[in-house]
């Protein structure tokens, strides 16, 4: 009995440090950029979008896409690596990704956290007009007339 409660912690141990490990710089570097992000041939079109965006300077997949506290954007990317994986390996990726309501939440925090200063001139859309951000600007960084024109042909 003891042995088994010795192995379930060093397995626990591991397994958070795995997932806290994701969120170290340079392993981070790695796992949130467009290569990385675009090795699944389902998001060529989200990757080629934000290749031709103005975003592609200042910004990885996961300062958009994921949290920036540590512990939350560890377990965020680690669960939704894991659900991606997973759905993969099992045949149930769906032919076109849509965002989650979190993710969305995820987004448009971030846009906020980087473009403060603008916001701090033009207003918070979300409290002052009860939108997201990509509300109005849902063309960045991914173009949604790409996503049309793609469809159409």
């Amino acid at each position: 009995m003891k042995r088994t409660l010795q192995l379930l912690l060093v397995l626990a141990v591991v397994g958070l440090g795995s997932i806290l490990a994701i969120k170290i710089p340079f392993i981070s570097k790695h796992l949130d950029g467009s290569k990385f992000c675009g090795s699944c041939h389902i998001m060529d079109p989200w990757v080629d979008t934000y290749l031709a965006s103005e975003h592609r300077e200042h910004a990885t997949c996961g300062d958009c896409h994921l949290p920036h506290d540590f512990i939350p954007g560890a377990f965020y990317k680690a669960f939704t690596g894991t659900r991606d994986t997973f759905d993969i390996i099992f045949g149930r990726m769906p032919n076109r990704i849509e965002i989650s309501s979190h993710g969305s939440n995820v987004v448009n925090d971030n846009c906020l956290r980087c473009h403060t200063k603008v916001m701090e001139v033009v207003g918070y859309p979300k409290n002052d007009r009860g939108q997201d951000c990509y509300d109005c600007h849902q063309n960045i960084p991914h173009s949604r007339y790409w996503y049309i024109q793609k469809e159409s042909e």
